[in-house]
């Protein structure tokens, strides 16, 4: 078949979904189809990559693929950023301009043309052009739109603006040519359903681990440790990856700037050696000002906020922390599904959840006891999790359900190929 993919990123670029789909292109290649990948050639997610252009020597990064399997077509469009509202709907027209016009002027006819949900409502194009070429479409959703803008707050599920979205996007998804639709986990695959016409199944499967692969050494860690200034004995509770308005930072910066918790009579006795626990946040995003807040009103707690760390690093940065501290807001569920938990696991960290035990990641921790799940605003029940975490034997134990549950479910190789078998099927 010759698959036409779009989505806004792909490497160089460093943002997840376009590092997710270079994994399932590549399967996708193996498996004997050509593959043509529709990304912007704009500013890229890290702010850091401008004016990709279309060249070989761009599409030769891409591990090594079969060049004569790969198209790798690089749209221009405006790219005034994410942070003006105004700014960030000009460069979704424009992109969207710029895909449905590469697409529908393609030498090849597509077979199938595959959106993902990076910008928002893809699908519509996807409809659309495969209609104009002759093709069928299908889906990954990566983040289920308007769903994730009334959890957003910036629409009223009974507002007319959201209806009138809900009924673009489920055109978008419908019709009798919809081919297949993709989901990340167990609750976004029922909260898209109802989009989808009857005959349609949502399937789903994880992402993995979006680092390198690299199984760092034990001096690794501990050097990457002391470049920080971390001590041997200190207990470090980290926070990594994006600071978006779905997650929930106030509890554990309560736990975090406080010595005022006390913890009930359940709590296990202080006989372990980590006298000091220190907490670590890294990333951006829209709530990185609240944490930055605290910790000037706090200077003399141990809380430290970095900026995101480089890809190269990933593996070993994960590694460094003894535990870390995941959050989404119930109200998200299923309209996003961080995928900064495979990382996490794979680097045999356990996991404190401040989340919802029915949501995707909250299964997941359950099933394979590599963590803790509180509820959100539960600050007593988040400091016990981070007291646990500080009994060595707890805390080693669960790291190894951690990483056997990575091996076992969320493994590169296999769900790639499932996600590539499912989008070509």
């Amino acid at each position: 078949m010759h698959l036409v993919i779009i989505n806004q990123y792909y490497p160089p670029d460093v943002a997840p979904t376009g590092m997710m789909l270079e994994s399932v292109v590549d399967q996708l290649i193996e498996m004997g189809h050509e593959v043509s990948v529709v990304c912007s050639a704009s500013e890229g997610y890290s702010g850091n990559i401008k004016n990709l252009g279309n060249s070989d020597a761009v599409a030769s990064q891409l591990n090594n693929v079969d060049l004569g399997r790969l198209d790798l077509i690089r749209v221009n469009s405006t790219s005034f950023g994410r942070r003006a509202f105004v700014g960030k709907l000009v460069d979704y027209l424009t992109f969207y301009i710029g895909v449905a016009w590469k697409v529908v002027n393609m030498k090849r006819r597509p077979d199938r043309v595959i959106a993902l949900t990076t910008p928002p409502f893809l699908s519509v194009i996807a409809r659309a052009v495969s209609k104009l070429r002759g093709g069928d479409h299908g889906h990954w959703v990566m983040d289920l739109y308007p769903d994730v803008m009334a959890a957003h707050g910036l629409l009223s599920p009974n507002s007319v603006s959201y209806r009138i979205l809900k009924a673009i996007a489920c055109w978008g998804f419908g019709g009798d040519r919809c081919s297949c639709v993709l989901t990340l986990g167990p609750d976004m695959a029922s909260r898209v359903q109802p989009y989808l016409p009857e005959r349609v199944p949502v399937k789903w499967v994880p992402l993995w681990n979006s680092g390198l692969g690299h199984s760092p050494s034990n001096d690794e860690i501990m050097s990457l440790r002391e470049s920080r200034g971390w001590e041997s004995n200190e207990h470090v509770v980290m926070y990594s990856g994006n600071m978006g308005l779905g997650h929930s930072f106030d509890e554990i910066l309560q736990v975090a700037t406080s010595d005022c918790v006390q913890l009930d009579s359940n709590s296990p006795p202080r006989d372990y050696s980590s006298s000091v626990v220190r907490f670590a946040f890294f990333g951006d995003g829209k709530r990185r000002g609240e944490i930055a807040q605290r910790i000037e009103k706090n200077p003399d707690c141990l809380v430290e906020l970095y900026p995101y760390v480089n890809s190269e690093l990933l593996d070993t940065h994960l590694a460094t922390a003894d535990v870390h501290v995941v959050s989404l807001r119930p109200d998200w569920d299923g309209t996003m599904l961080p995928s900064k938990l495979q990382g996490i696991f794979a680097a045999g960290r356990p996991v404190i959840l401040i989340g919802s035990e029915e949501s995707s990641i909250g299964r997941w921790v359950l099933e394979s006891g590599g963590g803790w799940v509180v509820p959100p605003g539960d600050v007593q029940a988040l400091a016990i999790a981070v007291e646990q975490s500080r009994i060595p034997a707890e805390n080693e134990q669960r790291g190894k359900f951690a990483r056997e549950f990575s091996e076992k479910r969320f493994n590169r190789a296999e769900n790639s190929h499932c996600c590539a078998a499912v989008l070509s099927s």
